[in-house]
């Protein structure tokens, strides 16, 4: 028995050598790793923003380090456990600066088994520039091809959901940026267009570029809602009716209105009915000597508007090609009708204009004029004047301009007037 127990103990302890080798041979030997694509965290960033400052550069800088230690600890260690740690407390201006770093193990493995062999890279480069923040930048809207043909665009209804952005980040990218721009395809649209769309910021160089900007540039709005109202449309074609007279007719007569044609939207039963010209004003040729401009307004029907940005219409007439001869009329000439008995004529003669194109004009003589004084018509007795009728050969192209013409009367004290004029 005596000799039975040696033996055991003897096999207890080869055992146990046996399996202290191993354990320190085969299960947890000692070794080295390179852990790599460790992330930086950078302590003091709160610091640089007080100053006006931010990183701008090596903030995704990734480090590896190489460590030796028991193959239990090394199993703890990867580049999710372990964190390097870079301080940019002391930085105080923009510009690139080279940081030292260090290395914070996870909790389960003491520092004191594991060793670092070599790290990469020694120092981590970083950049620092000033921020700089644009707090109003305008949004303009711009268009990529045309609506359907015949619909439009309602500039004046349209909305966007902001007028403006607020952009931040580095001085040197902000200092860029001129405005802002949505983009909205109408491609063939016939109606209403509500959606959201991108902004897009322009550089300064004149050219309208888009500016390819850093993660570090943030705005206060990335996408814009635009409502666009698409209207159906027709133009009418704008025109005045020129009436004869004083020897001018439409031939001789230039006709300018502006604008030319009126744009008009409305639903399409309405635009259907309307026609396709309007009528702005009818203008008496008797009353132009020259050019003459008049101004009118469209009258529309109901449900129908006009988008042109004046609602004023001008128009011009020019008489061309037409000559003036002026023929003083003796008083004694002029033709009375129903006259009061005691009536004379206060004016020796009158003097009338006639107007006609020069072959016609060449011609025409004083004895051609018919001067008339109807006192059942046109006689005024408390100016005492009468006014003259003065009728031309019906054959010739002439006419009377720049009357009415008047004469003064006198009337005989018995008649109960008086002799003054």
């Amino acid at each position: 028995m005596q000799k039975s127990k040696i033996l055991a103990f003897l096999l207890a302890l080869v055992v146990s050598i046996v399996l202290w080798f191993y354990a320190v041979t085969v299960v947890n030997p000692d070794d080295t790793i390179t852990i790599s694509g460790i992330s930086v965290q950078f302590e003091g960033t709160e610091a640089l923003t007080s100053q006006g400052l931010m990183l701008t550069g090596g903030d995704s800088t990734k480090v590896s380090i190489k460590v030796s230690g028991r193959r239990s600890d090394l199993k703890e260690l990867n580049n999710e456990t372990v964190t390097a740690i870079a301080d940019v407390t002391r930085i105080a201006a923009s510009g690139s600066y080279q940081l030292s770093w260090s290395v914070v193990w996870p909790s389960t493995v003491a520092t004191g088994d594991i060793s670092e062999t070599s790290r990469a890279p020694s120092r981590i480069s970083v950049t620092v520039s000033d921020i700089k923040e644009n707090p109003e930048v305008p949004i303009e809207l711009e268009y990529t091809g045309e609506p359907k043909t015949g619909y439009m665009i309602d500039k004046s209804n349209l909305t966007l959901g902001t007028q403006s952005i607020s952009v931040r980040g580095p001085a040197e990218e902000v200092n860029k940026i001129a405005r802002a721009v949505v983009r909205v395809d109408v491609t063939d649209a016939d109606a209403l267009i509500d959606t959201d769309c991108p902004v897009v910021l322009l550089d300064k160089d004149g050219n309208g570029n888009e500016l390819s900007l850093s993660q570090y540039v943030t705005s206060s709005a990335d996408s814009v809602r635009v409502t666009i109202p698409i209207l159906q449309y027709k133009d009418i074609k704008l025109n005045a009716t020129l009436i004869s007279g004083g020897g001018a007719t439409s031939e001789d007569a230039e006709v300018t209105i502006e604008p030319s044609t009126l744009r008009v939207t409305g639903n399409t039963a309405v635009l259907d009915a309307m026609a396709d010209e309007l009528t702005i004003r009818t203008i008496d040729l008797a009353q132009i000597t020259g050019t003459e401009t008049f101004e009118g307004t469209p009258e529309l029907p109901s449900g129908v508007t006009s988008r042109a940005d004046s609602q004023t219409v001008k128009i011009t007439v020019t008489l061309k090609g037409l000559v003036t001869k002026e023929f003083t009329v003796p008083t004694a000439n002029i033709l009375r009708k129903e006259a009061p008995a005691g009536m004379t004529f206060a004016d020796q003669n009158v003097k009338i204009t006639v107007r006609g194109r020069a072959s016609v004009m060449s011609t025409l003589r004083m004895e051609d004029l018919t001067v008339t004084a109807d006192f059942s018509r046109h006689y005024d007795a408390a100016a005492k004047q009468v006014e003259l009728e003065v009728a031309l050969p019906a054959n010739v192209s002439t006419g009377v301009i720049g009357g009415p013409y008047t004469v003064q009367v006198s009337l005989s004290e018995t008649d109960g007037g008086n002799t003054e004029s």
